[in-house]
């Protein structure tokens, strides 16, 4: 590949790129059925035919940004291992850092509230493609809790699977809160309580002596 065809590609790229945050935004804001192919193309000031040289359609364009971002999120959140072989405490600071530098992310705040709001609505193909997403982070959240379990880093008594559910819904919940009903959450805070939550409900706490 020539330098040239590398700079196009890279332009290529970037492009893309700004059409896929500018059309999640509108789609945010706007509604993904309000929004149209012109909506689109007025904000990224660009013409229709560079629009169908990167999409297909609006639809695809909404799939690329799903899949964008999910692989994102994919990434950023399995390194969340509690069986890492560190102290507890390193760990627990891990969840804040990671936590708090994906929700100082403004275009985070948007996909969820596209995602939450949009998206989960808008047809089975794309709520699929959400619920195994959130599938897949459970079922690695279980085997990193399995792990730790088995090294006795963890209480051994609690079960793997219906902890990452509960985790990853009350982290939803909390998202929803955020994005999509817009409250004004105290972000750092929000983190450390969900993280003392998990914590204090995982580790298992030294026993009394009976005086």
């Amino acid at each position: 590949m020539t330098t040239q065809h590398r700079h196009k590609r890279k332009d290529g790229l970037r492009r893309q790129a700004q059409i896929m945050s500018l059309a999640m935004r509108l789609f945010a804001e706007k509604g993904y059925h309000s929004t149209s192919v012109d909506d689109i193309i007025t904000a990224a000031q660009i013409v229709k035919g560079t629009f169908y040289l990167h999409f297909k359609s609006k639809q695809d364009l909404l799939n690329s940004i799903v899949d964008t971002h999910l692989n994102l999120l994919y990434e950023s959140l399995k390194i969340l291992d509690i069986s890492l072989p560190r102290p507890l405490d390193e760990i627990r600071q891990l969840y804040s850092d990671v936590g708090a530098q994906l929700m100082q992310d403004p275009e985070l705040k948007v996909f969820v509230k596209l995602m939450l709001r949009e998206v989960m609505g808008h047809d089975s193909g794309f709520l699929n493609k959400i619920n195994s997403f959130f599938m897949g982070m459970a079922q690695l959240f279980s085997q990193y809790i399995t792990k730790a379990q088995d090294e006795g880093r963890i209480i051994k008594s609690i079960d793997p699977t219906i902890t990452s559910y509960s985790i990853i819904g009350s982290v939803k919940e909390v998202l929803f809160h955020w994005a999509v009903m817009d409250e004004k959450l105290d972000i750092q805070k929000s983190i450390n309580t969900m993280i003392e939550i998990y914590f204090t409900g995982l580790i298992e706490q030294p026993s009394k002596e009976v005086r």
